[in-house]
């Protein structure tokens, strides 16, 4: 029997999908070939969490035990390869026995993973698979939910499945959890709006766009109010405080972005700073309500309060508040 090598690469922003992908393949060749589990190695390791190249290639080039194949899972991998180590990588894989199946698993976006020089050499090799797996969203999204609602014995309405993804958003970590819940609740019945509602909080990150377009609009009542709500329903104010800091830095990447270039588009900027096309078409409406000097300002304020929070001179939710009246002038 000819048993070809095989290089499988799976990366991408969705991180829920991106493990679930990785541990169905580890599943299936343990089901297939290797009940015992003697020819499935992982790294980083329970031992060791650091990838030391000669226990990685001595993996990846060594036989299967009493067995057909061998499967070795490495992480973090491509984003970690310093340029000068690449030869020795590439060398070290290209010996891999036609018995080998390696697997690389990488965290952040497609892009970010895809542009590696490391990363492009690999797709050089003679079989490789590639997954490449960002957020879903819009209807990709909604299609996912309800399958995982049949596969819960549940089915979710239109309605229902709108206020699902209004409040949860894209993080399907915390999607999962909430269609387990709802499935639980509604005992194989139909999910209603109404469940939703009275079950799943919306979080913060899934909301920070109505948050900063208040903000943007210098809405001050319905920006106090909605920090108030998300404080009242346990929101911790280190997470609000980092999320309005991401969200603060993305729109000052755009709004320097559109100011050299005015007639810039959501993809040339997702493409240009890194982040979903769906979340730049979003952050050029609520760049343009501000200038690029009260952006940096805000930034600047938030470096300055980190170090006062971390060095116990600052509480996070006076931080809050500071930067947030900042934005609103």
């Amino acid at each position: 029997m000819s048993i070809r090598t095989m290089l499988i690469m799976i990366y991408g922003e969705d991180s829920f999908r991106v493990q679930e992908k990785v541990q169905q393949m580890k599943q299936a060749f343990l089901e297939k070939f290797d009940g015992s589990g003697m020819n499935l190695a992982e790294f980083p390791s329970k031992e060791n969490d650091k990838l030391e190249s000669a226990d990685i290639l001595q993996a990846i080039c060594s036989y299967p035990f009493l067995g057909l194949k061998r499967l070795v899972i490495v992480r973090g991998l491509i984003g970690s390869v310093k340029k000068a180590d690449e030869a020795i990588w590439l060398d070290g894989m290209s010996r891999m026995p036609d018995s080998t199946i390696t697997i690389l698993w990488e965290d952040g976006s497609s892009q970010s993973v895809q542009k590696k020089k490391f990363f492009q050499a690999l797709k050089q090799f003679k079989d490789v698979h590639t997954y490449s797996l960002d957020l879903l969203v819009g209807a990709a999204l909604k299609k996912w939910i309800s399958e995982r609602c049949e596969q819960r014995g549940s089915r979710i309405d239109e309605p229902a499945l709108h206020e699902l993804v209004l409040r949860v958003g894209s993080d399907l970590w915390n999607m999962y959890q909430e269609i387990e819940k709802l499935s639980a609740y509604a005992q194989g019945t139909s999910i209603s709006s109404d469940l939703v509602q009275q079950l799943v909080h919306a979080s913060f990150e899934s909301r920070i766009f109505e948050f900063m377009d208040a903000v943007s609009k210098r809405q001050r009542k319905k920006t106090v109010q909605l920090l108030e709500d998300e404080r009242a329903s346990g929101s911790d104010d280190h997470y609000l405080l980092t999320m309005l800091g991401r969200q603060v830095r993305i729109l000052l990447s755009t709004r320097s972005y559109l100011d050299l270039f005015p007639q810039a588009k959501s993809a040339d900027i997702a493409q240009a700073i890194d982040i979903h096309p769906f979340v730049a078409q979003k952050a050029i409406g609520q760049a343009r309500a501000f200038q690029l000097a009260e952006l940096q300002s805000a930034h600047d304020l938030l470096f300055l309060y980190d170090v006062k929070i971390k060095t116990g001179r600052m509480e996070a939710g006076i931080a809050m508040d500071l930067v947030v009246n900042s934005l609103l002038g």
